[in-house]
């Protein structure tokens, strides 16, 4: 199953943040192991401009992202997939154009920790806990 990864479960791995490393790694392990692990354009994006307090230098960050992004499959954001987002019952924009990114991509789950923007998403969102737990059980 493709599995969209959003930007703060990889930003709380890639920054080990505290409260949230734990889970959000667990989550990305067990997607690598029996699934497609998907990001869109846009995150790609939003991950170079946000981690770069993450790495010593450009280099490093490039050549550490492009490595750490080499198994992902990566999807595209086009205009039919903003406007949507534009119309969407969604209130976060950017939540909505990877809502609508994702459901053009057959994806079936986005893995978040920000569930309660995609509550109106055409694909389920669940946490990265939530979706660990369920695969534990």
């Amino acid at each position: 199953m493709k599995i969209l990864i959003d930007t703060n479960v990889i930003l709380d791995v890639l920054g080990k943040r505290e409260s949230f490393y734990s889970d959000s790694l667990n989550a990305l392990q067990l997607i690598y192991k029996e699934h497609t692990p998907c990001v869109s354009t846009t995150t790609i994006t939003d991950i170079i401009y946000l981690s770069k307090k993450f790495f010593a230098n450009v280099e490093l960050q490039k050549s550490y992202l492009s490595d750490f992004f080499s198994d992902f499959k990566i999807i595209p954001v086009g205009k039919k997939q903003i406007l949507q987002a534009f119309s969407s019952p969604m209130n976060d924009f950017e939540d909505a154009v990877q809502a609508y990114s994702a459901k053009r991509a057959g994806i079936k789950l986005i893995v978040t920790r920000n569930t309660k923007d995609f509550a109106l998403s055409p694909v389920t969102a669940s946490t990265p806990k939530e979706f660990s737990n369920r695969k534990s059980s």
